[in-house]
This record gives C-alpha cells, sequence and structure tokens, in this order.
C-alpha cells in the first residue's frame, strides 16, 4: 500500500490533463494526429481531453490511458501515475539496461561464491566455472578498453 494520499477526481483530472499536454499538442513532440495515426484514438477525442478550458475539457477512459502509456512510453506512464508514488519500467528491457548487465554479473559472483565456499576452487570447480567466467567476460568487454 502506498503512503501516498489518494487524489480527488478534481486534483486526479488536472494532473491528466497536465500530463497530457507535456507530450501532445503545439510545440510537443505529438500532435493530435500522431495519437491517431500511431493508437487509433480519434484527433477530435484526444483534442478533447486537452481542452483549456475545464468545463469543455474531457477525461480519457481507462483504456486510453493504457493504450497511451503503451504508445508514449515509459516516460509519460511515471508521469501519469507519479501523483500517486509510482513510476513505470519496461518489462521487455534492452540486452544493454543497467539492471540487465548487474543481474547478469550478480548470477556470476553468486555461482563463483557458492563454489567458493569451501575456500577453495578444486578442478571440478573451476570446470564449472569456466562458462560462467566467460559470461561476466563478455558482459564486461564492451564496457572495457579491450572492448573498443
Amino acid at each position: 500500500m502506498s503512503n501516498y494520499e489518494m487524489p480527488t477526481p478534481v486534483v486526479a483530472g488536472d494532473h491528466i490533463h497536465r500530463t497530457l499536454g507535456l507530450f501532445i499538442g503545439r510545440g510537443r513532440k505529438y500532435q493530435c494526429s500522431d495519437i491517431e495515426t500511431g493508437t487509433g484514438i480519434p484527433e477530435r477525442t484526444v483534442s478533447a481531453w486537452l481542452a483549456s478550458d475545464p468545463l469543455e475539457r474531457r477525461a480519457p477512459k481507462g483504456w486510453h490511458l493504457l493504450t497511451l502509456c503503451g504508445f508514449l512510453g515509459e516516460v509519460f506512464t511515471s508521469k501519469i501515475i507519479g501523483l500517486v508514488g509510482q513510476g513505470a519500467h519496461s518489462l521487455d528491457p534492452e540486452a544493454n539496461a543497467p539492471g540487465v548487465i548487474i543481474a547478469q554479473l550478480i548470477g556470476g559472483t553468486a555461482e563463483f561464491a557458492i563454489r567458493g565456499a569451501d575456500h577453495i576452487y578444486c578442478n571440478v570447480d573451476r570446470g564449472a566455472l569456466e562458462p560462467v567466467a566467460d559470461q561476466m567476460i563478455a558482459t564486461l568487454t564492451p564496457f572495457s578498453t579491450k572492448g573498443r
């Protein structure tokens, strides 16, 4: 459970409107027509979300927000759910993402620790650790002078 207070409908609506305005509209990365092309959400619907007059403004439906999150990405999604203290990350990170690299190295390090728990790397340990060491070296090579 989050320690953040739940926003009122007015606060949530204003937050969504401001966040949409950071990504969509004149002078922004996406125009309403781009959203229609990329998501299938009608341009007129997107324009209604961005109306400056709160009485004319419409709130996006939940499925529209999810579609926008998928189209606009993690930064948009994090800004939307940031109001309640949450953040987004990709469930399919790039192979060179820091978390992926660290996880690969930690796995190898753990294998070395398990094999070295008896304070010696015998021939059996060395044979088992050889592919682990090769993988760790392959992971780190792009960061070394030898990888350039």
